[in-house]
Order: C-alpha cells, then sequence, then structure tokens
C-alpha cells in the first residue's frame, strides 16, 4: 500500500513538473552584437545615438540629409533604441521600408522598435535628418589576422600607416601583389581596423582584400596620387580608377565590414573624380559586407566582366555632391548578382549600362564592347534625386535579361525607368518584381520628371534610336504615384516598346490591381505595343477634355515663373506664387460650363490646405471642394457638376516654406464635342494592320498620335495633287458654329498631311453643301489645335474637303490629307446662367432652374419653366438669362415643352427675343407676331452676331391651354444660346 501510495506521488509530481514545463515560454536565443569603432576621421552625430540590444552603436554624423549606424547582428530579435538627442519628444516617426510593418514604441524622446532579422532601415524622427542602420549578418568568413596566407598590412613587412598621417599605398600593394604570388589558393591581404590614405591599387587574381570593422582607406584628394583614367566631358574633369582588378584576373573578393571612402568633397574640389570600385576585364568577382561613401564619380562601375557577385554592402553617397555620384552601375557584364545593398546619393543607385569605344568612361576599357546579359538586382533598398532602379541612359550594346526584385524606393524622382536615351541596340526581358515605391520627392532630367514609372526611347546623341521589348512589371505596390503622368514612350514607329505586361500593380493604397494604363496613372504614352495588363485588363478611358488648356489665368502673384505655364499642357513648365500662405490661381474657361473635376500637379512646393472656388463673375466665389492636409503629388478632385466660368485654386497654408507651384492646373467637365460618337465618311482612308491608322481614328477622342491611334489619313491617288474629303454626320441636326482640327504630329511628322487649301462644309441631308470655311495657302501647322469658326448654324453633317494636298517628305512625298483628331463644338452659353423671370411656377417638375438644365425634353423631374402670373387674362411675361459676362450670340433655341398631350402648349404667340449688355438697355434682335403652335422641335431664332451678357425672351401675346383652364402661361422645355 505504501509502495502504490509512493509511485502514485512519484507520478503526480512528474506530471505537474510536465505542466510547468509545457506553460513556460520558449526560450528565444539573444541576437550576438557585435560593434565597430568610430574611425578617428568621423564625428559622432548630434542628432541621434544609438543601441542595439543595450549595446551602443556608434552613429557616424554625415550630411545634411542623413546620419548612419553600423553593426552586425546573427540571431534575433534584437530591440532598437533610437534616441533623438537635443529633442524633449518624438511626435512622429517614419520606418522603412514599409514592407517590414515596423512599429516603434515612444518614451520621451526614444523610439524603440524589434528588428527580426539583419536588416537595412532608415528611420526618420519628427522633423529631423533621416538615420540610416545597417545591421548586417554576422560575419562568418573573417579570416585571421595572420597566418599562412594572410598578408596583415599592418604587419612589419609591410608596416602600412593606419593614422591617415602618410600614404599607405605602396604597402598595401606589395601585400595585393604578395597574395596574388601565394600558391595555396586565394591569398588574403587583411587591413586592421585604422584609417589608411591609398593612391590606385590593382587587385589581382586569386585575391582576396579584408577590411576589418572600423578600418577605412581613404582616398586623398590630390590629383598627383592618382593616374588620370577617363575625362567626363560633361564636368570637365579627370577620373582614376582607385580600386580596380588587373585586365583578365579571375577570383577577386574583396570584403569585411570596412569603409571605402571617396573623399568626395576634397575631390570635388580639386577637380578629380573617382570610380571607388573598377572591377574590370575580371571573372569571379566578390563584392561582400562593406561601406563605399562619398565618391566623386560613379562608386562601383563593373565593366566587361563576368560572373560577379555584389551583396551586403552599403553605399552611403551625398546628395550636396558636384553630380553623377552613382550607386553601382553595371557595364557591358555577364552574370552579374547584386544582392541585399543599399544605395543612397544623388545620382542613380541602381542601374546597368553599356557603351562604345568612343565614349568618355569607356575608351580606355580593355577589349571591345560588350553586351550585357543575366543582371540581378535583389533586395535592395535606393533613396536618390533621380531614377530608383533603371536601365539606362547608354544603351549602346545590347542589354537582354535583367532583374530588379524585392526592392523598395525609399524616395527618388523616378520609380523605376528604362531610358533608352543614348545608342542603337536593344534592350529586352527587363523585369521588375515586387518593387515597393515609398516616395517621390524630387525631379529629375530637363522635362522634370516626378512619377514612379519612365520608360522611354529618345534619340540623345542623333545616333537614331534603339528598340526595347519583352518587359514584365509585376508586383508593384506604388505608395507615390509622383506629381508627374508615368510615360509609355517609345521614339516613333520604327523604335518602339513592344511587349510590355504589367501584373499586380497596385496603386495608392488600393485593394485591387489596376486594370488599365489609366488606372496606373501612365498618361503619358507613345510608339508602344503589346500591351497586357494582369490579372484583368479594361480598355482606356478616353481622355476627358481638359478645359483649361491655354485658357486665360489670373495669379495672386508671381515668382519670376509665367501664370500661363500653370494650364500649357506641358507638364515641365510651372507656375510658382510667392512664398507666403495666402496665395491664389484662377482659370477663366470663357464662358459658363458645367465642370465636375479639378486635377492640380503640384511641384514640390504644394498646398497643404487650399480650396477649389467656382465663379460666374470672378468676384463671388463659392468652395466646391477643401482640404486642411493635402501632401502635393497629384490631387484628382471631384464635386458635383456645377457651372462655372471661373474656377480657382485658394491656397491658405503652404505645405512646405516655399510658395505654391502647379506643373498643371487642369479642370474636367463637359467638353460639348459634338463629334463624339458621330459616323465616318471619307473618300478613302488607310485602315493600317497595327491599327494606328483608320477612319474610326479621327474622332476616337484622342488628340494626339499616338501608338494604336495616329488619327485618319486617305489612301488615295497617292502620286498626284487631288481632291479628298472625310465627314462626319452629327445624328441629327446640332447647332454648331466651331470646328478644331488636330495635325498629326507623330515623330518627324507634325502638321504632315494637314491641306493647303480646304473648305469645311455643313448639311442637314447629306446632299446640300454649304461652305462655313475657306483656307487657302494655309501653312505647315505646328503642333497644336488648329480652329476654325463661323457664325452658329443647325447642322447635322460637317464636312473637311482638302482640294491641294501636301506633300510629305518621309512619305515618299506622296499626297495625303491627315488629322490626328477632328472635334465639333457649339457652345451653349446658356449653361450654367443665371436666370431672371416675371413670374416662375415652382414644383418638381417646373422651376426657372429647369429652363437651361440640359434638358431639351419634359420629362419627369424637368418639364422646363413657365409662368404663374395673371393667369386669367392675356399679358406680358418674360425670362432672361446672364451669361456672367460678354458673349459673342447670334443664335438662340428655344425647345417647346412636349410633355405627353402638352407639345407646344404655352409657347407665345407674339413675342421677341433681346440682348443687353448691362440688363438695363436691351436691343431686340427677334420679333414674331402670330407664331404658329410649334411641334416636338427646336424653335431656332438667327440674328446677326452680336456681343451680350444678357438674352430675353418677353412673351406679349400669350397663348391659352384648354388642358390648364385656358389659362394664360408662357412656358419652354430648355432654352439654348449659341
Amino acid at each position: 500500500m505504501l509502495q502504490i501510495k509512493y509511485g502514485l506521488g512519484l507520478f503526480i509530481a512528474s506530471f505537474m513538473m510536465m505542466l510547468v514545463l509545457l506553460a513556460s515560454p520558449a526560450h528565444v536565443s539573444a541576437a550576438t552584437i557585435t560593434t565597430y569603432g568610430m574611425p578617428s576621421i568621423y564625428s559622432a552625430s548630434t542628432t541621434y545615438s544609438l543601441k542595439a540590444d543595450s549595446n551602443v552603436i556608434p552613429v557616424v554624423g554625415y550630411t545634411g540629409n542623413y546620419d548612419y549606424a553600423h553593426f552586425s547582428m546573427s540571431g534575433g530579435p534584437v530591440t532598437i533604441e533610437v534616441t533623438a538627442l537635443g529633442q524633449s519628444s518624438i511626435t512622429s516617426y517614419n520606418i522603412s521600408p514599409k514592407k517590414l510593418n515596423l512599429s516603434g514604441t515612444i518614451s520621451g524622446n526614444k523610439l524603440t522598435f524589434t528588428l527580426a532579422n539583419d536588416e537595412y532601415v532608415i528611420v526618420k524622427v519628427n522633423s529631423s535628418k533621416e538615420l540610416i542602420i545597417a545591421a548586417d549578418p554576422a560575419e562568418t568568413n573573417k579570416p585571421a589576422s595572420s597566418g599562412t596566407g594572410v598578408y596583415n598590412v599592418k604587419s612589419t613587412t609591410y608596416n602600412a600607416d593606419s593614422t591617415g598621417t602618410t600614404l599607405a599605398t605602396s604597402a598595401i600593394q606589395s601585400a595585393i601583389n604578395d597574395a596574388n604570388a601565394y600558391t595555396g589558393g586565394q591569398g588574403i591581404v587583411y587591413v586592421p581596423a585604422g584609417v589608411y590614405k591609398v593612391g590606385n591599387l590593382q587587385l589581382k587574381s586569386d585575391v582576396a582584400l579584408y577590411l576589418e570593422g572600423g578600418a577605412v582607406l581613404r582616398f586623398t584628394g590630390n590629383p598627383s596620387d592618382y593616374t588620370a583614367n577617363w575625362h567626363k566631358n560633361s564636368q570637365n574633369r579627370d577620373v582614376t580608377w582607385w580600386i580596380y582588378t588587373q585586365n583578365g584576373s579571375n577570383n577577386i573578393k574583396m570584403y569585411g565590414r570596412g569603409t571605402l571612402d571617396g573623399n568626395g568633397q576634397t575631390a570635388a574640389a580639386n577637380n578629380i573624380g573617382n570610380n571607388i570600385i573598377v572591377p574590370i576585364g575580371v571573372s569571379n568577382f566578390t563584392l561582400d559586407g562593406l561601406i563605399i561613401r562619398d565618391s566623386a564619380s560613379w562608386a562601383i562601375t563593373p565593366a566587361r566582366s563576368n560572373d560577379l557577385t555584389f551583396q551586403n554592402f552599403k553605399i552611403f553617397n551625398r546628395f550636396d555632391a558636384a553630380g553623377e555620384n552613382d550607386g553601382i552601375d553595371v557595364m557591358e557584364s555577364q552574370n552579374v548578382t547584386v544582392q541585399h545593398a543599399i544605395g543612397i546619393g544623388l545620382d542613380d543607385p541602381f542601374t546597368t549600362k553599356t557603351w562604345d569605344q568612343a565614349t568618355d568612361i569607356s575608351v580606355n576599357w580593355p577589349g571591345t564592347p560588350n553586351t550585357l546579359s543575366n543582371v540581378t538586382f535583389d533586395d535592395v533598398i535606393s533613396w536618390t534625386y533621380c531614377y530608383g532602379l533603371k536601365v539606362g541612359q547608354g544603351i549602346r550594346q545590347m542589354q537582354d535579361g535583367i532583374t530588379f526584385k524585392n526592392s523598395v524606393v525609399y524616395d527618388a524622382a523616378v520609380g523605376i525607368g528604362i531610358h533608352h536615351k543614348y545608342g542603337t541596340a536593344a534592350a529586352k526581358n527587363i523585369t521588375f518584381d515586387n518593387i515597393d515605391i515609398e516616395r517621390l520627392s524630387y525631379t529629375n532630367d530637363s522635362d522634370n520628371k516626378r512619377t514612379w514609372l519612365a520608360f522611354l526611347i529618345q534619340n540623345g546623341a542623333g545616333e537614331g534610336g534603339g528598340n526595347v521589348s519583352t518587359v514584365s512589371v509585376k508586383n508593384i505596390t506604388v505608395r507615390d504615384q509622383g506629381a508627374n503622368l508615368g510615360l509609355l514612350k517609345g521614339l516613333d514607329s520604327s523604335h518602339l516598346i513592344n511587349g510590355i505586361t504589367f501584373e499586380n500593380i497596385y496603386m495608392l493604397g488600393s485593394g485591387s490591381p489596376a486594370t488599365n494604363l489609366a488606372g496606373m496613372n501612365i498618361l503619358n504614352t507613345g510608339f508602344y505595343s503589346g500591351l497586357t495588363i494582369l490579372p484583368t485588363q479594361t480598355p482606356e478611358p478616353i481622355q476627358r477634355t481638359n478645359l483649361a488648356l491655354n485658357k486665360p489665368v489670373t495669379v495672386s502673384s508671381d515668382s519670376g515663373s509665367t501664370a500661363g505655364w500653370a494650364v500649357d499642357g506641358n507638364i515641365s513648365t510651372r507656375w510658382g506664387s510667392l512664398r507666403t500662405d495666402n496665395e491664389w490661381i484662377y482659370v477663366d474657361l470663357g464662358s459658363n460650363r458645367t465642370i465636375d473635376g479639378v486635377k492640380l500637379l503640384w511641384e514640390v512646393a504644394y498646398g497643404k490646405s487650399y480650396q477649389i472656388q467656382v465663379s460666374a463673375n470672378a468676384v463671388n466665389w463659392s468652395n466646391v471642394y477643401s482640404t486642411t492636409s493635402g501632401n502635393g503629388g497629384t490631387d484628382d478632385i471631384s464635386f458635383s457638376p456645377t457651372s462655372a466660368r471661373y474656377v480657382r485654386m485658394n491656397g491658405t497654408e503652404r505645405g512646405t516654406t516655399y510658395g505654391y507651384s502647379l506643373w498643371e492646373f487642369e479642370v474636367y467637365g463637359s467638353d460639348n464635342n459634338l463629334a463624339s460618337g458621330a459616323s465616318v465618311t471619307y473618300s478613302s482612308s488607310y485602315e493600317s494592320s497595327n491599327g494606328n491608322w483608320s477612319y474610326a481614328k479621327v474622332n476616337d477622342g484622342k488628340r494626339n498620335s499616338v501608338s494604336g491611334s495616329y488619327g485618319w489619313t486617305s489612301n488615295n491617288s497617292v502620286t498626284t495633287n487631288h481632291t479628298e474629303n472625310v465627314t462626319l454626320d452629327l445624328g441629327s441636326n446640332q447647332m454648331v458654329n466651331t470646328v478644331n482640327l488636330y495635325p498629326r504630329n507623330d515623330s518627324g511628322n507634325v502638321g504632315q498631311g494637314f491641306p493647303i487649301d480646304f473648305t469645311i462644309q455643313t448639311s442637314t441631308d447629306g446632299v446640300n453643301w454649304t461652305t462655313r470655311v475657306t483656307r487657302t495657302s494655309y501653312a505647315l501647322p505646328g503642333n497644336a489645335v488648329q480652329s476654325f469658326e463661323f457664325p452658329t448654324a443647325a447642322v447635322r453633317y460637317v464636312r473637311v474637303e482638302g482640294t491641294n494636298l501636301r506633300q510629305n517628305a518621309n512619305d515618299a512625298n506622296q499626297y495625303r490629307m491627315a488629322f490626328a483628331e477632328m472635334e465639333i463644338y457649339g457652345v451653349n452659353h446658356a449653361a450654367g446662367a443665371s436666370a431672371t423671370f416675371s413670374s416662375s411656377y415652382e414644383s418638381s417638375n417646373w422651376s426657372y432652374s429647369k429652363l437651361n438644365d440640359g434638358q431639351r425634353n419634359s420629362v419627369s423631374g424637368s418639364y422646363g419653366w413657365t409662368t404663374n402670373n395673371n393667369l386669367t387674362s392675356n399679358h406680358t411675361e418674360y425670362v432672361y438669362l446672364d451669361l456672367g459676362s460678354n458673349q459673342t450670340v447670334d443664335t438662340v433655341n428655344l425647345y417647346p415643352r412636349n410633355d405627353s398631350g402638352q407639345v407646344g402648349r404655352n409657347f407665345p404667340i407674339d413675342f421677341t427675343i433681346q440682348t443687353s449688355t448691362d440688363g438695363l438697355n436691351w436691343t431686340t434682335r427677334v420679333t414674331r407676331t402670330g407664331y404658329a403652335l410649334p411641334g416636338n422641335a427646336a424653335q431656332s431664332f438667327s440674328f446677326p452676331t452680336v456681343s451680350a451678357r444678357y438674352v430675353k425672351v418677353e412673351g406679349t401675346n400669350l397663348r391659352q391651354n384648354a388642358s390648364d383652364a385656358n389659362q394664360y402661361r408662357m412656358a419652354f422645355a430648355e432654352m439654348e444660346i449659341y
């Protein structure tokens, strides 16, 4: 019995111990942190201090844009503590990459967060500059500092100066030479912590150059210490290959946790540039773990080499450099991997290029020009004033198989890009996959690009241009699309961007991928083909007409720019105000228009708080939109349709220390283009197999000759001068007074095909024609709409007939007539006008506001307007419309009421149509007496063209209505003024 009790007790005790163990938390290994001492030539940050799991990490004070800290770790997680020095509290912070979803805890002036693994992160606290935290993986291949095959530059054999006092070039080069002579494998050149001033170093086969954490190789900046390997023409500066490989070498490695310091400011002051690392004519080269900082030209320039690996490296360049301090430019090389890196600097951090032997940078490269192939950039972070991730500009040899993946653009002018500017070679099989574009704060190039995507082909040096093909852009998160439209632009019909696929492109926090280019804000397009959008592709919307384009502009102030540049359609010109909060800009649309949207394309200086206001007279303004949280970029604003002639951006608080600056101020609404949807007939038409030319393109809404829609062109008797015509059928009679013809404007052909002698004719039946416009000896038009006005007429058909055609030297001097687009207008000045009346019956169907609401028929909710005074006796009634300002007027259309059983009822028997410029003094333009009961059609009244602000219809003999107790009223379904 005792044995049983004892056995049971032991069982219970064991069971309880097991429960305790199960309930205990799993053991998590603490991270192992390796820190590196601050090199003596650097100063500690005065903005930040840093700890990693209570280990103090030195923070290097660097530029006005950022400081940086560096350590290595294994295991994890690790707790990061950032202290904002000199600040009592932290009110805001950002930790990037955002895709890591790192959130912090704030306590006073300390920010704490956790890194699960080694990462490169960028921290910004309050309005301070950024802090780069480079947490590298622990070194697993750190060599011994001495021993067989190890050549320590501090040993007595070499005795390199590690104080930075004297040049250590010969000592380190001797160690490299000895390591190269080692026959037991790869010889290791060991550089202990310290500062070493060095001139040119040549790396040789089977050499590994190891820089211990805290070791700095420093460029002196003295031109006499270096060989000038090439001359940079754009800067008129000699450039040296600072640390380069011997031509034909193999099996070279540079690694460790030390720094290569290009001393860029001193170098630039002495007018010398440096390529810090130049793997040239080498096979099997590796760079691992180093910091490369302050280059005075392109920092890392692998050229005409193969089988290269660059990993765990940090490029810390300056933003206040003398320009062109690219990060890594892979050039004319094959089988290259760039993995886990951060690149920061003024110019492109991660890019590929190919040149010819005559280009300045490559004039002394060994061998002959090579193609570039199989290059991968994986897990990189980019921060630059230029392109985040880029192919080009130089493509003078073929580039094939370039991939950017799993990467982040922290900030840039252009997120991802292909810029085929120099050369005629092809660039193909290019992939951008899993890219996160966080911010686009800067502008780049002469056209001030600021957009998430720019793929373009140019003829930069007059070489003729090349082609780009088979491009895949997938799994992209666009948190900032930039201030400008995305670009997808080939050069011309012979130099296209062909075969491009967009897949899973998520714009601005959308939970669904974009389905067309418009949804991706890629609207600056041309000369591309083979577009695929996945998982779903929808048709591109017809672009709405910008009603503000080239209209008069008034501004509160001008900082030296031109106010009209805000509405010139050119996203490389801008208006800018003075540096005060209360500033405004408004555009005059010329007449009251029904509008429902405004698009503001901000330059860097944006409005934080502003209102969009509308007015009929530029005196009394009403808000249609207001914000206090503007953040720049592109503000695409929608609001309920409203009538206005003047549209204003009224700024009340700036978002920067500058004023307000707009690339473009666009206004959208009803453009009244009667050509939209009209059927087309023609004397002849060239129907191209690639879909660029067709009769259907003459009114498809595309005013520019872009890939897939160049426009319409004739195709008959092309070798002799002859007559051609194109006709639009509007479907029914419309009031017309303007025809706009847009010349073709594909590259090299602007204005070609526009006739020399021509007429514009109209017809109501397609048989009998009236000539409205005649032009002879018409000059070759530029890249602008050619607008032709004539007295308003009721027409169904509009025809352009060319009787003297223009030869085109680019088309074998053939005779054609061609237009990119044809638009037809009849501006209804009554739209949005305010109404005044002698009396008005107000109900759900009848109101003075229904007189000019655009509804020509009496339908439920809008029968029109009718009077409501002295109904039992004949009398006088009137209604007049205020157009807001003087307009050119020659026609009034009155639409009779036409509700069931009431067609024409209450249309006056005797009446006049009068005009006025001041609302006091009236002139009679039309008099009708004994007017018959009208049918179900517009009653149109024309008179000689006059300038008028007010138009009145006054009925002096009203018509009784038997269905309305024989009461006397005047009524119209709609009133239009042309």
